[in-house]
C-alpha cells in the first residue's frame, strides 16, 4: 500500500502515513484549505457584485426568491413600542379586510357630525411632558417605516403618469372668477383632474338613511354640467382627488372610525382601504407620479403630523413630528416637496411650511408672520403659493393671500368680494384654482382664473 499524499510505501498493516498525517501537517492543510476556501468566497462576493451592478443596477435580490420573502417580511414585521403610552399612528390595511364596490349598501350610521368638513382645524388637546410626541413613530399594526423617501414606491407603476413640470414664462395675475357648482346642498373639497376634463368634489346634497352626508361626486368643470356620484360610499367622503391618470379616486372617510384613507378604483369599481387603526388620517393628496399619498394623521389627545403612504397601502412613513399640529399637505409639481400648515395657536396662529422628501429633511418656514395661515397649495411651475389667512382674531373673514416664491410679495384676491374664500387648489397648467365659498346658505365651488404677466406688460 502506498501513500495517496507522498506516494511512499507503507509497511504492512499501516494505514496512515507517518509522514504525511503528522499533527503539525494536519494543521497545515486545514490552514490552506481556509484560505482557499476564504479566497473562492471573496472572488464569488467581487464577481456577483460587479454583475448585480451592471445588470440588475443593485437591485438583483428583487430578481430572485429573496425579493418574495422581504415583502412578506416586511408585511409581517412590528415596530415595538417605546413605552404605553408612545403615540400609535396610522396602519396600512390587513390583507384580509375585503374591499367595497360601487353597489355596496350604505350603512345606517355614518359615525360622525355632518356639519364639519374635513377642512376645518380641530382644536389640538395640550400635550403633557409625558405624553409627548416620540420622534421616533410607533405604529399600531404590521407595517415597515421606511427609512427614506426613494423606498416609497407603489407597486403598480403601469398606472403612474409622468408629473407635469411647466416652466414658468411670467408672473401669475389674477384675472377673473367663474362659478363652477352651485346649489344642491354644500359642496367642498373642489379639484380637477390632470387634463382639466372632469373636476371631483364632495357635497352632501344627498340624504341617507336621513341624514345630509357627503359624497363625492364628479363633473365637467362648466356650472351647466350636471354632477353625478362618482360612487356609492356607507360614510362620508371627504378630500377626493384623482390619481394622475383619472383611473383611481383617494379619499377619507368615516365610514371605518376614527377616519382612514380609501382607494377607489374606476374600472372595477372597488374600493380599499390604505389605513386602519384607532388613528384618526385624512386630509389626502395624491403625489404628482400617483405612487404615495401625504395625509395628515393624529391620535386623540396628540398633535397631528404630516404621514406618508404608497398607493398601495404599503411603505408608510413619517414625515414631521413635535408639539406642533400639522395639516393639510399639498404636493410640488416635481414630488420633491411637501407644503403644508402648521398650528401653534388654534384658530388664532399657524404659519405654511414645507419639508423636502429626498432626502428628508426638517421643516422649514414659508409664510411665518404671527398670523392663521392655513391651506397652502404650490403652482405647478413652483413659481407662486396660495394660501388662505384669516383677518380676524376669531378665525372668520378669510381671504386668499398669494405669495410669490422669488420675491415673498404678497397681494390677497378677494374674487367674491367679502366673501369668505377657501381651499383653493391650482390646476395642473396654473391657469386658476379651484375654491370654495358660502353664498346664501351653502357653500358652492368657484374657478379664479389667472393670467400670465409677461415682463413689461
Amino acid at each position: 500500500m502506498y501513500c495517496f499524499r507522498c506516494g511512499s510505501k507503507l509497511p504492512r498493516g499501516v494505514i496512515n502515513c507517518p509522514d504525511c498525517d503528522t499533527p503539525q501537517k494536519r494543521r497545515q492543510r486545514y490552514r490552506r484549505r481556509m484560505i482557499l476556501g476564504l479566497f473562492i468566497f471573496l472572488a464569488g462576493a467581487v464577481a456577483g457584485s460587479l454583475f448585480d451592478t451592471f445588470f440588475f443596477r443593485g437591485r438583483a435580490w428583487e430578481h430572485s426568491f429573496l425579493g418574495a420573502l422581504n415583502s412578506q417580511e416586511t408585511a409581517s414585521s412590528t415596530v415595538a413600542p417605546a413605552s404605553a403610552t408612545a403615540y400609535r399612528g396610522p396602519t396600512p390595511l390587513a390583507p384580509e379586510t375585503p374591499t367595497l364596490s360601487s353597489s355596496t349598501a350604505v350603512v345606517a350610521d355614518v359615525g360622525s357630525s355632518t356639519d364639519t368638513p374635513a377642512y376645518q382645524e380641530a382644536p389640538a388637546a395640550p400635550v403633557t411632558a409625558e405624553d409627548s410626541v416620540p420622534t421616533e413613530p410607533v405604529l399600531d399594526g404590521s407595517v415597515t417605516v421606511a427609512s427614506s423617501a426613494e423606498m416609497l414606491v407603489g407597486s403598480d407603476s403601469s398606472r403612474v403618469a409622468e408629473p407635469i413640470v411647466p416652466v414658468a414664462t411670467g408672473r401669475l395675475v389674477y384675472a377673473g372668477v367663474d362659478v363652477l357648482e352651485k346649489g344642491g346642498g354644500s359642496s367642498y373639497h373642489g379639484s380637477l383632474s390632470r387634463d382639466g376634463s372632469e373636476m371631483l368634489f364632495a357635497s352632501n346634497r344627498l340624504k341617507i338613511n336621513g341624514k345630509n352626508t357627503y359624497q363625492c361626486f364628479i363633473k365637467k368643470p362648466v356650472a351647466t354640467e350636471k354632477a353625478v356620484r362618482a360612487f356609492e360610499w356607507p360614510g362620508n367622503v371627504w378630500t377626493p382627488e384623482f390619481t394622475p391618470d383619472g383611473s383611481r379616486i383617494v379619499f377619507s372617510s368615516d365610514s371605518v372610525a376614527p377616519e382612514h384613507l380609501f382607494v377607489y378604483d374606476r374600472k372595477s369599481g372597488k374600493a380599499k382601504a390604505l389605513t386602519q387603526g384607532d388613528s384618526k388620517n385624512m386630509m389626502c393628496a395624491v403625489s404628482p407620479d400617483g405612487r404615495l399619498i401625504a395625509f395628515t394623521s393624529g391620535q386623540k389627545g396628540k398633535s397631528n403630523n404630516i404621514w406618508m403612504i404608497g398607493i398601495d397601502g404599503d411603505n408608510l412613513m413619517q414625515l414631521t413630528s413635535g408639539a406642533a399640529d400639522d395639516r393639510e399637505p399639498r404636493w410640488s409639481a416635481d414630488g420633491s416637496t411637501l407644503y403644508f400648515t402648521r398650528i401653534h395657536t388654534y384658530m388664532k396662529k399657524s404659519d405654511i411650511m414645507k419639508v423636502r422628501l429626498d432626502p428628508l429633511g426638517e421643516a422649514e418656514p414659508v409664510v411665518q408672520n404671527g398670523r392663521r395661515n392655513w391651506l397652502p397649495d404650490i403652482s405647478p411651475d413652483g413659481s407662486t403659493l396660495v394660501y388662505v389667512r384669516s383677518e380676524s382674531e376669531d378665525g372668520s373673514k378669510n381671504v386668499i393671500v398669494v405669495h410669490r416664491m422669488d420675491t415673498g410679495a404678497e397681494t390677497v384676491i378677494k374674487p367674491l368680494n367679502e366673501t369668505e374664500c377657501l381651499r383653493p387648489v391650482w390646476t395642473t397648467d396654473s391657469s386658476g384654482l379651484v375654491f370654495h365659498a358660502t353664498v346664501g346658505s351653502a357653500r358652492n365651488l368657484y374657478f379664479a382664473r389667472f393670467k400670465r404677466e409677461l415682463q413689461g406688460d
